[in-house]
């Protein structure tokens, strides 16, 4: 308790509001700019992550035949979403994974994408939980410990890919692949059993709604 209290008065003694006033505010201006660079981050991976996270990709169109226009934007486009699923996960496991090889770190990309893809046909919430690990942890470990980054080594790493282009490409296919399995077990689940729209009550409902207005 004692120790407490000297500690304490030592405390107030050192506290002093003129040295606080006219203090170096250099400081304070590179925090600034790492809190700004932290938000910038955060909102950048935070549109990402649920970008990928989410089950369909593209908006639905409100224009007509639907159905044609989502399937030739699941067939066409959804690739070109792949490719950049790929190379930004890949990235990232550029700079937290120094210790492994090109041919694993790309195989490592492609089984987080795939597994979020996967989780995504199963619930939002998971795939987007999984979607967002690797890259704030990617933010944690620069936070705790910068000097764990060595940039030559991701540097070598990077020139190196094209020697593995082909093993990339043969992944991104994979994973389209997966993709267009999924919506096509989707659609033949809702060719089963249609999903129900809870915005609008029956007919049953709505006769119940017109007796009760009447009486």
């Amino acid at each position: 308790m004692s120790y407490v209290l000297v500690t304490a008065n030592e405390f107030f003694e050192r506290l002093s509001w003129e040295e606080i006033a006219r203090g170096d505010l250099s400081g304070i201006t590179s925090v600034f700019y790492l809190a700004v660079s932290i938000a910038i981050y955060a909102i950048i991976i935070f549109h990402f992550y649920r970008f990928v996270a989410r089950r369909d990709c593209f908006k639905p169109s409100k224009h007509k035949h639907t159905k044609t226009i989502g399937f030739l934007k699941n067939f066409f486009l959804f690739p070109f979403i792949a490719v950049i699923f790929y190379v930004g996960f890949s990235l990232m496991l550029l700079f937290l994974a120094k210790d492994i090889e090109v041919p694993v770190l790309l195989s490592t990309a492609f089984a987080i994408i795939l597994a979020i893809r996967i989780t995504a046909y199963y619930t939002e919430d998971l795939s987007k939980d999984l979607a967002k690990m690797l890259p704030f942890a990617l933010l944690g470990v620069f936070l705790v410990s910068p000097s764990f980054f060595e940039m030559q080594d991701v540097v070598d790493k990077i020139e190196s890919l094209p020697n593995f282009i082909n093993t990339a490409v043969r992944f991104i296919f994979f994973i389209i692949l997966v993709e267009w399995v999924l919506r096509i077990l989707l659609a033949a689940r809702y060719a089963i059993k249609p999903k129900k729209d809870k915005g609008k009550p029956d007919d049953k409902e709505e006769e119940k709604v017109v007796d009760l207005v009447s009486e």
